[in-house]
């Protein structure tokens, strides 16, 4: 049979179903202090109180009924605005008219871009946990123990700190190679339940646990170093960290970031495609999370 010759008339297809990456769940934003409320009149620089806690119970002379007085000692904690970050891309009008319209290809440009701004917000906030004000439980050489987990808990409780207002942020390393691994959290003989219910991210003695891959690496030796380091993984309250979106003029935004299209400078052939998001974070109650390290290898 010959060969045939017409394949310049058979169309190249482009499927709409666009290939797109995994996308890291994003998760600090949602577990700690949101502040941006504050600044949605304007301003860089958000005051938080701190009320004192460190009332103690004093006799009443019971004839006069007088009292000793305490002088207010309250604190004051500042949340500035101070990170500006973005990116952008240009897209000439001749790729635009070279790409189906059905991709809505600058529409996801924008969201990929917003989910990258999102994700640095995200790793700003966990990095706090570099803080050696945190207290630290576990060791860069020792892989994580159940025992290790009860120590945290048991501090936490200790401060008078909530436990079902916290919540465990662990590394993907610590959470199926460490967790899983112990008896006690996935045995329904120990107590007459299983810990990890169906062996899903969902609780540890009534914790809740997310998982992510932004938990940040030790670098200094109070954690302590050994070897190649350990995971800062954590249990936290929710008011340990708090941080605040700053409010740029715009109409468009996609979890805080705002999303703007432009002509090219210095062009009219092209269209920039920009994302950006001002923002700050804040270690605000040191006492109220306890780092829980585990050994990388």
């Amino acid at each position: 049979m010959a060969t045939q010759t017409f394949a310049i008339f058979t169309p190249t297809i482009w499927s709409p179903r666009i290939n797109f990456w995994l996308k890291h769940k994003l998760v600090a934003a949602r577990v700690f202090s949101d502040y941006s409320d504050e600044v949605t009149g304007g301003g860089d620089t958000i005051n938080i109180p701190s009320i004192s806690d460190g009332f103690s119970a004093t006799a009443i002379t019971v004839t006069t009924g007088a009292i000793a007085g305490t002088n207010i000692s309250d604190t004051k904690s500042a949340l500035s605005i101070s990170t500006w970050v973005g990116n952008a891309l240009i897209i000439s009008d001749f790729q635009r008219a070279q790409v189906q319209k059905s991709y809505r290809l600058q529409t996801e440009y924008m969201q990929a871009q917003a989910y990258a701004l999102a994700k640095t917000l995200d790793y700003a906030i966990i990095r706090l946990a570099a803080s050696s004000a945190i207290t630290t439980v576990g060791n860069t050489s020792t892989a994580l123990l159940a025992t290790t987990i009860e120590k945290a808990m048991a501090i936490l409780s200790s401060r008078s700190v909530p436990l079902n207002e916290c919540t465990f942020l662990m590394k993907p390393h610590t959470y199926y190679k460490r967790i899983f691994g112990i008896q006690k959290f996935y045995d329904a003989s120990q107590f007459g339940k299983p810990s990890l219910p169906l062996g899903v991210i969902d609780y540890i003695y009534g914790v809740p646990v997310v998982v992510t891959e932004q938990i940040t690496t030790c670098t200094y030796a109070a954690e302590p170093l050994s070897g190649n380091g350990g995971y800062r993984n954590l249990l936290a309250h929710k008011s340990a960290f708090a941080y605040a979106i700053g409010n740029i003029p715009g109409q468009q935004f996609v979890n805080g970031i705002r999303l703007t299209e432009m002509r090219a400078n210095g062009s009219d052939l092209a269209t920039k495609v920009a994302a950006d998001v001002a923002y700050g974070v804040l270690l605000l109650n040191s006492t109220r999370l306890i780092k829980i390290i585990d050994k990388i290898a």
